[in-house]
């Protein structure tokens, strides 16, 4: 036993590893899979591709891990400061001996589920093209009918009215009324949006409500009442909540207002700013004109100095006209003397083809060619002549009986007739014929010998 410390021969000691270890299987035992609700911080993603971040309500917090395979099946992008429910199991991470929740799965809660499928809608109608700020039309300059679909017993259509009245109380206002928030609110207002277009009521609409809580806002985030302003004919201006405030609606209006009393100030002007804008327009209208006159002006100048003296015209043209007659005197000479070298050159070639001089240079012709043709024929005769000589003195050449006048004999076989060159083709007894340079020999073989 230790004397300074008893306990420890009683007592099982741990490192931290195996501490840290067992508490952690303890956290998988006890817990397993738990669901989990507090507020993103701290979020950060590295190269890896994992989430890190901590969860934390009001009093406590907790760190969390998302590995890459599981944040690739989320449907939404976790953002600091959403709220969110999370499914995975208690850990400690043994290198620092931290609690942490090693997370699977992930969702938006509470506002944060809202702010999500509030995000998804404004992507979704955006990609169709309910924002696109080329299709908004521009607001009337003159209304004589302002169409007003919002509650009629609300602060914001006191405001419109009072503005109006208070700038021109010729100008007419309809009002549809509608509620501006619950559940009933996106139907009524996009059934006021379409009522004023299928009856053609006005010739601006406003649309919209006073300030209010962001869940009080929600009926001018519906889908329905975006579609309805964007179909809109007549055009739409949207005058929901304060000027923190944007909505759906805001974006698919062809005019935002930050407030009602705003949207009323934008489509009736004030008397100062119609004498404003008609002395622009004024101005506009001088400085144009007097931009024309100049134009004019420059142009009469140049046109004034390309006017000529007719007389100095008049002397142009007669200058171009002796010009014009000069070179059509040297041309008709040219052409009279080239008509009379053709002339003269036909006559010389047709008297070389009279019938006198054509029947002349054919006789001509036939003798030089009668005596051309007699040459011919002698010389043709002449080589004849030389080419049988030589085959005449090449036959004789080959003629037996010459051989025969040297001396020389011919033997022939009588019964055969054939010329015996062999002694051997004949037999003891045997007749044969011998021819001389003159006349025949009649003889019998009576011996040969090779």
């Amino acid at each position: 036993m230790n004397p300074e410390f008893p306990f420890l021969t009683t007592r099982k000691v741990f490192s931290v590893s195996e501490l840290v270890g067992s508490v952690s299987e303890l956290l998988e035992a006890h817990f397993g899979a738990i669901f989990l609700e507090g507020e993103i911080t701290n979020l950060r993603q590295p190269a890896s591709g994992h989430l890190y971040l901590t969860l934390r309500d009001d009093a406590s917090q907790i760190k969390g891990v998302v590995f890459r395979r599981q944040v690739r099946l989320f449907d939404f992008t976790p953002e600091d400061g959403t709220t969110v429910i999370c499914r995975g199991r208690l850990n400690v991470y043994e290198a620092r001996g931290d609690l942490q929740m090693i997370i699977d799965w992930m969702e938006p809660s509470g506002r944060g589920a809202y702010r999500m499928a509030l995000e998804k809608l404004k992507k979704k109608l955006a990609a169709e093209g309910l924002f696109n700020e080329a299709k908004k039309k521009p607001l009337p300059v003159l209304p004589r009918v302002i169409g007003v679909v919002t509650s009629p017993t609300g602060a914001a259509i006191r405001d419109i009215l009072k503005v109006i009245r208070k700038r021109n109380e010729r100008v007419t206002v309809l009002i549809y009324p509608a509620l501006v928030q619950g559940t009933q609110a996106p139907d009524e207002i996009a059934e006021g949006i379409a009522y004023f277009n299928r009856h053609n009521l006005a010739d601006v609409l406003i649309v919209g409500r006073g300030g209010g809580s962001a869940e009080d806002l929600n009926g001018f985030n519906s889908e329905k009442v975006v579609r309805a302003i964007a179909a809109s004919d007549i055009p739409v201006i949207s005058a929901v909540g304060h000027e923190i405030d944007i909505t759906l609606s805001d974006l698919a209006a062809d005019y935002r207002a930050p407030t009602p009393t705003a949207a009323a100030e934008a489509v009736i002007l004030e008397k100062e700013q119609w004498v404003e804008r008609f002395g622009n327009l004024q101005k506009r209208i001088t400085n144009n004109f007097n931009l024309i006159l100049q134009r004019s002006r420059n142009k009469l100048q140049q046109l004034e100095s390309r006017l000529v003296d007719p007389r100095h015209r008049l002397s142009l043209i007669r200058m171009k006209l002796d010009d014009y007659l000069t070179r059509l005197s040297t041309q008709l000479s040219q052409n009279l003397q080239t008509q009379r070298l053709r002339v003269a050159e036909n006559h010389r070639h047709l008297m070389r083809h009279t019938p006198p001089n054509l029947l002349s240079n054919m006789r001509t012709t036939l003798n030089l060619q009668g005596k051309r043709l007699g040459e011919d024929i002698t010389r043709i005769i002449q080589s004849k002549r030389t080419t049988l000589a030589g085959y005449a003195s090449l036959l004789e050449s080959y003629n037996p009986k010459n051989v025969l006048r040297r001396g020389y004999s011919i033997t022939l076989s009588e019964a055969t007739g054939a010329i015996v060159k062999n002694a051997k083709s004949v037999t003891k007894g045997e007749m044969l014929k011998v021819l001389l340079a003159k006349g025949t020999l009649g003889c019998e073989v009576k011996k040969h010998s090779s």
